[in-house]
């Protein structure tokens, strides 16, 4: 099992468009970044890619607005593009290839300080 944690706003996978005659991503630099942000974190904590079944538990924190009175984030982003992202972000790092992943336990809260905590546990064959 190896945990890390992002900070930062976490930055869903989502739409394409097109622009240009190319497909885009709508987040474009912001994905990236977001990435890079967890494949560093996922390689500072140890994880490498070793072949077999994976789980992951996710904790995304997602800022609050000043002006919200709920108490979840039961809006925008979507919980499966913040999954899908990290997802993308740990191929070749933490698992050979996301199909590798079997089980996944993820929510959002409100965070003062925005982050994504990951939790890898390697299942073997």
């Amino acid at each position: 099992m190896i945990t890390f944690k992002v900070d930062g706003v976490p930055v869903p996978q989502g739409s394409m468009r097109v622009f240009n005659g190319n497909i885009v991503h709508s987040q474009g630099a912001a994905l990236a970044t977001w990435r890079s942000a967890v494949a560093i974190g996922a390689k500072n904590a140890g994880c490498v890619p070793l072949p077999g079944s994976v789980r992951l538990d996710l904790l995304f924190g997602m800022p609050k607005p000043k002006t919200v009175k709920r108490s979840f984030p039961s809006v925008a982003p979507d919980l499966d593009k913040l999954i899908r992202s990290v997802l993308d972000a740990l191929t070749a790092i933490a698992y050979v290839d996301d199909g590798q992943v079997i089980d996944i336990n993820a929510s959002k809260c409100y965070s003062v300080s925005p982050f994504c905590e990951v939790t890898v546990f390697y299942l073997g064959e």
